[in-house]
């Protein structure tokens, strides 16, 4: 990432990371890449349980963050109803009840959610980021693998003006798409009740697109290069949907 991750932030604190492996690309919708994903997320079910459980045992309390890029991956290349999709789903499902199931025992709480939802993109609803757009970046963060269905713009210093003028003049973007500055956004509270950190804000660049419609935003490159793919979820009531489960031990 361009700022580093924030597990990469952790590790710099000095708090213990580690890490499983994921499947590789040119094997994702297939039996092999699904039953991949599901085998390497046990294996960090696995250190987790581990980890907890020696903390228990040594009286410490514990906070235990794992993190899959499995299903975003999988949804990314396939979509969101693709069968390899409900498989991965479904096994990381049975392990988290089985992290469950071994931790209940204990004054243990399982917190499981997701960062953001999931939307099928078509080929058709790629709209490419125009050349005379393009001119006016610094750096942005669009596409089916970005977030182009609410693109994060980082304006050239004095493009700011120009880039504006050109969003308005060009029809296949002002039809599908709102171009906001993201003190307006977080004016509007897009993005909460309170205001960004400031190392998040520093990742937001200066303006925000939101899509209006099922259309996402890609770089040149990307233009119809998958004929089914998924993006993340923005603004729309159906992708903003993400699972939040929350299992505590009995009082």
């Amino acid at each position: 990432q361009r700022y580093g991750s924030d597990f990469s932030i952790w590790q710099s604190n000095g708090h213990s990371t580690d890490g499983f492996e994921e499947t590789e690309f040119e094997i994702l919708g297939t039996d092999e890449g699904s039953t991949n994903a599901v085998a390497f997320f046990g294996n960090g079910v696995d250190k987790t349980l581990r980890s907890v459980q020696q903390a228990d045992r040594e009286g410490r309390t514990s906070f235990v963050y794992l993190y899959t890029a499995h299903p975003d991956k999988h949804m990314h290349v396939l979509g969101t109803d693709n069968v390899h999709v409900k498989t991965v789903i479904q096994g990381i499902d049975g392990h988290i009840e089985r992290l469950w199931k071994n931790l209940k025992g204990i004054d243990a709480t399982i917190v499981v959610t997701a960062d953001h939802g999931h939307i099928t993109v078509k080929p058709e609803d790629m709209v490419v980021l125009p050349d005379e757009i393009v001119e006016c970046l610094e750096y942005a963060n669009v596409g089916v693998y970005g977030k182009g269905r609410h693109a994060y713009l980082h304006c050239k210093s004095g493009f700011h003006w120009t880039l504006r003028q050109r969003w308005r003049e060009c029809d296949r973007l002002n039809s599908d798409f709102v171009l906001l500055t993201v003190e307006e956004a977080v004016h509007v509270g897009l993005f909460g009740p309170l205001q960004p950190r400031p190392v998040t804000r520093r990742r937001m660049g200066d303006y925000v697109s939101i899509a209006l419609t099922s259309k996402t935003l890609v770089t040149p490159e990307q233009n119809n290069f998958l004929q089914l793919s998924g993006a993340h979820g923005s603004l729309l009531p159906a992708e903003m949907e993400i699972p939040f489960v929350c299992c505590m031990p009995n009082q």
